[in-house]
C-alpha cells in the first residue's frame, strides 16, 4: 500500500488551477445533476450548446452547484475514440465552462469512453472531475465486453499534469463484471491502483444500491460513496443515510428518463426535498 501512496503523491501536480476550483468536490451531502447532451449532427452544434447552456443555467438557478456533462442522448452510442464525439464534447464543455460561474463544479463522462480522450477533454476545458463508467477490470454489458480504462486515464493525467478528480463507477447497473471479482475487490483496485478518492455505486434498483453501499462501507469506512442513480424526492432522505453524495437525472425529466427534457416542476419539488435534508 505504501507504494500506492507514493504513486498518489507523484500524480498531484503543482500547477495553476482554474479560478473557483475547490480543494475537493466530495463535500457532505453533495448533489450532482447529470446534464445529458447529444453530439450530433455536427451542423447543429451551436443549437446543442445553446440547449445545454439553457438547462445548466436553470439548474444553477435552482441551487445546483455541481453538474456532470454526459452524451447520453447519442443514439447509437459511439464506439471507442470517436473523433466526432470527442470534438463535439470539447466544444460543449468549453461553452458551458465559459458560461457558468466559477463556483459551479463541472464533471464529464463520455460514452463509450476512451481514457485519453476523457481526461484530455476534461482538462483542456476546465472540468473538475471525470466519471469513467468502466475503470477497473472488465465488464459485460448489453453491447459486449468493455475493458477498464484505468491505465489510459492515469497516463493521460500524468502527461497533462492534470489534477482532475477521478470518480469511477464500480459495477454499473448496465453491466456485470467479467470474472469472479467481488465488489470490494473492485473498489480496492479503483482506490489503490486507480487513485480514486470516491466511487459511484448503482444497483439494479434502490434496494440493491443500498446493499452495495453497506458492503463497501463495511470494508472502506472512510471512503466517500456516491449513488449513481435511482434517487428521487421521495427516497432522497434515505439515500443520504447510505451515501455521501448523489447523482440525479431521470427524476428531473418530463419522461422519467435522463434523455428527456428538464421538468421545472419536478426540479422545484426535488430541491424542496433536498433543502429539508441539508
Amino acid at each position: 500500500m505504501a507504494g500506492n501512496y507514493a504513486k498518489a503523491e507523484q500524480m498531484h501536480f503543482d500547477v495553476p488551477q482554474r479560478n473557483g476550483r475547490p480543494d475537493t468536490i466530495h463535500i457532505p451531502k453533495q448533489l450532482i445533476v447529470s446534464l445529458g447532451v447529444r453530439t450530433s449532427p455536427a451542423y447543429e452544434i451551436g443549437r446543442i450548446c445553446e440547449e445545454a447552456i439553457a438547462e445548466a443555467k436553470i439548474l444553477y438557478g435552482a441551487g445546483i452547484r455541481n453538474l456532470m456533462l454526459q452524451n447520453v442522448k447519442d443514439v447509437p452510442l459511439p464506439e471507442g475514440d470517436c473523433l466526432s464525439t470527442v470534438s463535439a464534447m470539447t466544444v460543449i464543455c468549453q461553452k458551458i465552462r465559459e458560461t457558468m460561474p466559477d463556483d459551479c463544479i463541472l464533471g464529464l463522462s463520455i460514452l463509450k469512453e476512451d481514457g485519453e480522450a476523457l481526461v484530455t477533454v476534461a482538462e483542456t476545458t476546465g472540468m473538475d472531475y471525470i466519471r469513467p463508467k468502466c475503470y477497473v477490470g472488465a465488464v459485460v454489458s448489453y453491447d459486449g465486453i468493455h475493458e477498464g480504462i484505468i491505465s489510459d486515464v492515469l497516463k493521460a493525467k500524468k502527461g497533462l499534469q492534470s489534477n482532475l478528480e477521478i470518480v469511477p463507477d464500480i459495477f454499473d447497473r448496465t453491466s456485470r463484471p467479467l470474472g469472479p471479482v467481488t465488489l470490494t475487490e473492485a473498489v480496492g483496485q479503483a482506490t489503490s491502483f486507480g487513485l480514486a478518492k470516491a466511487v459511484v455505486l448503482t444497483g439494479k434498483d434502490f434496494m440493491e444500491s443500498k446493499e452495495m453501499a453497506k458492503t463497501v462501507r463495511n470494508a472502506f469506512p472512510d471512503l466517500y460513496l456516491y449513488l449513481g442513480g435511482g434517487a428521487n424526492a421521495g427516497n432522497l432522505k434515505e439515500a443520504y443515510e447510505y451515501f455521501d453524495g448523489i447523482f440525479v437525472a431521470s427524476c428531473l425529466k418530463d419522461t422519467g428518463n435522463m434523455t428527456g427534457r428538464l421538468d421545472q416542476k419536478k426540479l422545484r419539488e426535488f430541491m424542496d426535498a433536498y433543502r429539508q435534508i441539508i
